[in-house]
């Protein structure tokens, strides 16, 4: 099957007259009807039924229609894509990238860009996901990767790139390594280590809800510094799961509220260049789950324990 022999069948689909179609496909009738015999030989039956002045589509016909059509459409707009490209002999592209995702997951992602645009010129800037959002909305940054903030601005179009969770990371002498059943009074004894910028939200609320409250003492801008400062032993971790570095154990327990979603997501209505939209193809096409960190599961991860509340309370 040749794209000319799917563009000649779609001009007479619609037209209903080869005659009609054939001038519309600047081609002779005889050049078009021998294509569309040969698409039907392909697929082993007629397509039209010509009967004197009238054509219509066969039902086999109308089964291929919305397929050779998409195919179409899709060839076009590579084609489209491909002109693009050629044309952007520097592509200059601004993206965010949260500081809780893991910057390991984008060298295949920045690979296909090069490789598609000879011309990119890349500005990558790490931040807290409410910073991101906000130099997004000031036009400074093209696309971001992040967990959107729940007050984040409706005007985001957002593509799901994969799950996470935070986890309580310590190292391996932690007293909270063996507890298999924490309360928020275990929370409220301990230092905390924020690496979102949200004062460890989650844990904070979960606290919470028995009367504790949590001391976030230390901020860090990298997990690498988190964990710097834990094997320091200036209090715990607060990270999403894929990125506690490998010297460092993942608490069993889960907290109430942890998971996330990160996205890759731009400000909708607004002209993307070629450049980003060819990074947001490569992130929507990337399999994330490939490489994912699982030196936690060897240190004592477990998915079934969860983080409740004790129901005596908080101990005194």
């Amino acid at each position: 099957m040749e794209m000319h022999q799917v563009r000649y069948f779609i001009a007479a689909a619609r037209l209903l007259n080869f005659t009609r179609a054939a001038l519309e496909c600047n081609v002779s009738q005889p050049a078009l009807t021998k294509a569309i015999l040969k698409l039907e030989e392909e697929f082993g039956g007629p397509l039209f039924r010509r009967e004197r002045a009238r054509t219509h589509l066969t039902e086999l016909g109308k089964a291929m229609l919305p397929h050779l059509q998409r195919t179409f459409d899709a060839a076009q707009a590579a084609r489209q894509l491909a002109r693009d490209m050629e044309r952007a002999t520097v592509a200059p592209l601004s993206i965010g990238i949260s500081r809780i995702v893991s910057d390991e997951l984008f060298a295949p992602i920045f690979r296909d860009l090069q490789a598609a645009l000879a011309g990119i010129e890349l500005g990558v800037t790490a931040g807290g996901d409410r910073e991101l959002v906000e130099l997004a909305m000031a036009g400074s940054l093209d696309v971001i990767v992040l967990a959107l903030p729940p007050d984040a601005p409706e005007r985001f179009e957002r593509w799901p790139l994969f799950a996470d969770e935070f986890r309580i990371a310590v190292h391996a002498g932690h007293a909270l390594v063996e507890t298999q059943r924490l309360t928020p009074a275990d929370l409220e004894n301990e230092a905390w280590i924020d690496l979102a910028g949200d004062g460890c939200e989650a844990l904070s609320r979960f606290a919470a809800t028995a009367g504790a409250a949590i001391a976030v003492r230390h901020q860090a801008q990298h997990a690498g510094m988190v964990r710097q400062l834990v094997l320091g032993g200036l209090g715990c971790g607060w990270l999403p799961r894929r990125i506690i570095p490998p010297s460092l154990v993942a608490v069993p327990a889960t907290v109430p509220g942890s998971g996330i979603e990160i996205v890759v997501a731009s400000v909708a209505g607004r002209r993307r260049a070629v450049a980003a939209d060819a990074f947001l193809r490569a992130c929507r096409a990337h399999s994330w789950t490939d490489g994912e960190n699982t030196a936690h599961i060897a240190a004592g991860y477990r998915t079934d324990a969860t983080l409740r509340p004790s129901p005596d309370g908080p101990s005194a």
